[in-house]
């Protein structure tokens, strides 16, 4: 699903243009990553037992989060994100004024209303940007779904940031990549705690995939399953005993796929909670030194809030995007 807003002529150069990316605070990207490429962030709101709290991805904002997590506060919270109003007053006060071109790439629209509400607000203001401002060149607003969440969503956003900042391509032919690639990003999540995501299993919008017989199968014999998201549909992937193996599967699964071949140089993993907790993880330290001596970059963030009010802290994410085999 993508929408593109005001369509310009072929003929038209972007090479000057002044170009941004921007993404709802639900991709998982490190503060390093986005400062670099200068990536704006979407916040969502989740309302909570004492309140909301504001998802923009703000490193000192997430470890509180993380510390102060408990299912009484959590349990039964929902992600709601920014209104049309709200998305609207950052087009103007924010994009506008730095921007002429704005690439919006937001979670997978099936999942989650930022898609909808987004393009509701770009399609309402671009004529309003157009008429009252006396601009040489017209602000225009690129809406791309990345049918993906978490850690996927973020490889397809370091993917467009590589071509555009690095590669310096011309923004249509940076899109046409992301077109063809998302079909091809595979993400996957190791959920920490089963009986969390069973109790919020109604919460989650379209998760029918993995039964209430299944949960309680996989407490009684403590297994836990890998999940796997791919072109916007979930399902469970693999399965193994404890968390921990569920982890060394996953890793399994990535160098196996690094071997046959990746469509990007970049792995993206995400984690429900303080990195320390996790980052010396004997098999996720091995599993990043075999991808590195494959050229390939692995990137470590924390975890949404998002994710984690919805599939629970602890929770382990890492996708990538694959060849065709």
């Amino acid at each position: 699903m993508e929408t593109q807003l005001n369509i310009r002529p072929r003929h038209e150069n972007t090479s000057t243009h002044r170009i941004g990316i921007a993404v709802d605070s639900s991709c998982d990207l490190t503060p390093e990553f986005i400062c670099k490429h200068g990536i704006e962030i979407l916040p969502i709101y989740i309302n909570h037992a004492d309140g909301t709290f504001h998802d923009v991805r703000n490193p000192d904002a997430m470890k509180a989060f993380y510390k102060g997590h408990t299912r009484e506060r959590f349990g039964a919270a929902q992600s709601e994100p920014l209104s049309v109003a709200d998305v609207s007053q950052i087009f103007e006060t924010a994009f506008l004024p730095k921007y002429d071109r704005v690439n919006v790439i937001t979670i997978n629209s099936r999942k989650s209303q930022v898609y909808n509400r987004v393009t509701e607000a770009a399609m309402i203001n671009e004529p309003k940007f157009r008429d009252k401002s006396k601009r040489e060149t017209p602000f225009r607003i690129r809406m791309l779904d990345s049918y993906s969440m978490f850690s996927g969503h973020a490889v397809l956003v370091c993917e467009f940031a590589k071509l555009i900042h690095e590669k310096r391509e011309a923004q249509a032919k940076a899109i046409a990549r992301i077109n063809t690639l998302r079909d091809k990003v595979y993400g996957y999540i190791v959920p920490f705690d089963l009986s969390y995501m069973r109790e919020r299993r109604h919460l989650r919008k379209g998760d029918h995939k993995i039964s209430w017989l299944s949960y309680k199968l996989a407490e009684a014999f403590g297994i836990n399953p890998v999940i796997e998201l791919h072109k916007g549909e979930t399902q469970a992937f693999k399965k193994a005993k404890g968390y921990n193996n569920a982890l060394k599967e996953l890793f399994d699964h990535a160098k196996s796929s690094i071997l046959s071949g990746l469509a990007t140089d970049t792995i993206v993993m995400s984690y429900g909670g303080l990195l320390e907790d996790i980052q010396h993880n004997p098999d996720l330290v091995a599993f990043r030194q075999f991808a590195k001596q494959r050229g390939v970059k692995t990137m470590l963030s924390m975890m949404s809030a998002t994710a984690a009010v919805n599939v629970g802290p602890k929770a382990f994410s890492l996708a990538f995007a694959r060849e065709d085999h």
